[in-house]
């Protein structure tokens, strides 16, 4: 075959491949937008949102009649969806044959926060505050007591980028570290329902079973002291009952300190 004649061949074929997907391309943006493909990623029992919020965060109420593909913009979607307090991360995109992808992973709460004088509110497992949901109430561990923390003013928290610094920290930051610890033993998160502060800004857990507290005080020793309370549990009560004591006390160091229940 002539040399030229071949060469003219491919240029024609080039061409035509090039047509063909610029027409492709050209007609999955102009095909009519009926409805997004919405995937949500429940890591547990908790339904703060539903593919009806995530809908109407990317629809417009005066959106009625032919909408086209290329009416979204995929960027912009993403970064509204990702500001939504009940959303961890969301992916969106167009496909080949016209389709608009939209995948939601939900945030995970692991404790309920009730300030003083103040509407609560809860943590997630990265440390971050999110407002109550009116579609759905979590289960959780619940914090009261003497706690003026309002969301309103600590709604920017996140303890994975607090300064290390004191004027930085507040005691959301200790009441994170000790949540998130209880959150990472299926025992505890069983066992423990109530974390209280008291006028000493101090802790007290409140179990699920045993009629007694906690007296936790500070932070400090953290995984020491629940260590303490669960070879007390194992060695103690055990033997003498989950109702024997009012108290158990794990402030003192190497030691924990009981209150017998007067009866």
């Amino acid at each position: 075959m002539n040399k030229w004649l071949q060469i003219s061949i491919w240029v024609i074929v080039i061409v035509l491949i090039i047509v063909t997907l610029g027409f492709v391309n050209k007609s999955k943006e102009q095909i009519t937008f009926l409805n997004p493909i919405i995937n949500i990623d429940y890591e547990t029992e908790n339904r703060f949102i539903d593919e009806y919020d995530i809908s109407s965060q990317i629809m417009s109420v005066g959106d009625t009649g032919t909408l086209l593909l290329n009416q979204f913009n995929v960027t912009e979607i993403e970064e509204k969806l990702n500001n939504n307090h009940s959303i961890k991360d969301a992916q969106v995109y167009k496909t080949i044959d016209g389709k608009l992808i939209i995948n939601v992973k939900q945030r995970r709460p692991i404790v309920r926060i009730f300030p003083k004088n103040s509407v609560s509110y809860y943590i997630d497992e990265k440390g971050v505050l999110m407002p109550l949901s009116n579609k759905y109430t979590a289960r959780l561990l619940v914090v009261s007591g003497e706690l003026d923390e309002p969301f309103a003013k600590r709604y920017q928290f996140n303890y994975n980028n607090l300064n290390d610094t004191l004027t930085e920290k507040t005691l959301l930051d200790d009441i994170y570290q000790i949540a998130n610890y209880i959150d990472q033993s299926e025992f505890w998160k069983a066992q423990i329902e109530q974390i209280a502060v008291n006028k000493l800004l101090e802790f007290e857990l409140v179990p699920k079973v045993g009629n007694h507290k906690i007296v936790f005080g500070g932070i400090e020793n953290l995984e020491g002291k629940f260590e303490k309370l669960m070879i007390f549990y194992k060695k103690g009560l055990s033997k003498t009952g989950w109702n024997e004591y009012s108290e158990i006390n794990l402030k003192y160091k190497n030691q924990v300190v009981c209150k017998k229940r007067m009866y």
